[in-house]
């Protein structure tokens, strides 16, 4: 007798095996190359998809649109997860003239605050040219080393976005772009196109935000525009008491440091907060952290607590001490790269670690302090940093002395 296994156990033993796989970094790195290669040897042709998207191959202008898949609910999602270093690239136009019945755009994120702060010039662009497609957010709802569900507190202040739904995902352990999202599906309405909001990093990318303007087949600026901030019109009760505390320390200063020296995607610390807190005040500055660890009894200094006021909040209150006192940046590389070039804040950018992908990461607005130099950044943005200079935190991580601190800000900013 031929046994046959119900579909709910067939469902069962697939996710745990994919459990297995994944728990092992060498089983997952087996796994996706085998997943690979069967791909190149019995497949010769490239993967069918629908006119609206394709990997590693970039939309042209002008191009024909011949749909020959059914339009059915798959149509509306990508088919097959990504392989290692492969991208996909949409083209949104193209589906609305294949298929008359796409009636919105569900946009989905798995990704940090900084990550998203890069998609906000691309998400205007987008809105800007299909000003009649409504837009929908979709949210990873765990904090994992890819996502934040923070992301989803900031589109909800996000005028391009219609609605913000949140879904329970799962990060792949080697391909970020094959983060679980299946958990969505259930929250999209039909006729919307299920679109994951990717971008490529490299050494060959020139910037993620030149990236995710190519992603979605939209003319790439001149000139990398800046992330674009949405604050509510009215000050929160939280804002207006931090501004009311930094308003009465900063005065007669020579103005305010802010400081974020700690870092989600490399999981550091900078270990040294009170003495260069210490120090900058010495100088005459004012300071302001949301790292922990400065010295919170000095009434020249403000320690800020992310639980009493959201990251937003904390953007829109340093944009309103902007208007008031000099205001300045030291921060390692994470959210605040990003952050402040969208305020338009001079920025002491602190690379703690060696990472050639950095010009992907990189506006006008940052000097960088690197023992290492990028040949894809600007040399006279590049702050070679001596190895007296710092000291070793781990084999990757290194530690930048307080007083080196002080005094490549004073050369570029003291004056």
């Amino acid at each position: 007798m031929q046994m046959v296994l119900p579909r709910a156990n067939l469902y069962n033993l697939s996710m745990h095996v994919k459990h297995l796989i994944y728990s092992s970094r060498p089983l997952c790195v087996t796994y996706e190359t085998l997943r690979w290669l069967w791909h190149k040897i019995f497949f010769f042709i490239h993967t069918h998809t629908p006119v609206w998207y394709r990997f590693d191959k970039k939309h042209q202008p002008g191009e024909a649109v011949h749909e020959t898949l059914p339009l059915t609910k798959t149509w509306y999602r990508i088919c097959r997860p990504l392989y290692r270093h492969e991208h996909v690239y949409y083209d949104l136009s193209k589906a609305l003239q294949a298929n008359p019945q796409v009636k919105g755009v569900a946009l989905i994120f798995f990704m940090g605050i900084g990550d998203y702060l890069y998609t906000t010039p691309m998400l205007a662009a987008l809105k800007q040219k299909y000003k009649d497609l409504p837009f929908y957010a979709y949210v990873g709802a765990q904090f994992d080393r890819n996502n934040s569900p923070l992301v989803g507190k900031l589109l909800a202040e996000n005028p391009h976005f219609e609605k913000v739904f949140y879904f329970n995902g799962t990060r792949h352990p080697l391909i970020w772009k094959n983060y679980d999202y299946s958990d969505a599906f259930k929250d999209i309405p039909e006729g919307f196109l299920a679109v994951p909001v990717y971008y490529d990093y490299g050494v060959h990318v020139k910037h993620r935000v030149t990236s995710l303007f190519e992603t979605f087949s939209l003319p790439v600026p001149d000139e990398i525009p800046a992330p674009v901030m949405y604050f509510p019109k009215e000050i929160a009760p939280a804002v207006a008491d931090y501004l009311s505390r930094a308003r009465q320390g900063a005065r007669g200063k020579k103005g305010i440091v802010f400081l974020q020296l700690d870092s989600r995607g490399s999981n550091y610390v900078y270990p040294h907060m009170k003495a260069l807190s210490e120090g900058l005040i010495k100088e005459g500055y004012y300071v302001m952290s949301v790292t922990k660890g400065g010295p919170v009894e000095n009434p020249d200094y403000l320690e800020i607590d992310i639980k009493k006021l959201a990251i937003n909040q904390t953007w829109q209150f340093l944009s309103v001490l902007k208007q008031e006192f000099p205001l300045y940046v030291i921060a390692v590389n994470s959210v605040f790269w990003a952050a402040s070039a969208g305020l338009g804040l001079p920025n002491l950018g602190l690379q703690h670690w060696i990472d050639k992908k950095v010009h992907n990461l990189w506006y006008p607005n940052i000097e960088v302090v690197t023992d290492y130099i990028y040949p894809l950044l600007p040399r006279e943005k590049q702050i070679h940093a001596p190895a007296e200079s710092y000291t070793r935190h781990n084999k990757k991580i290194i530690d930048y002395k307080p007083d080196w601190v002080i005094k490549w800000f004073k050369e570029k900013f003291g004056k």
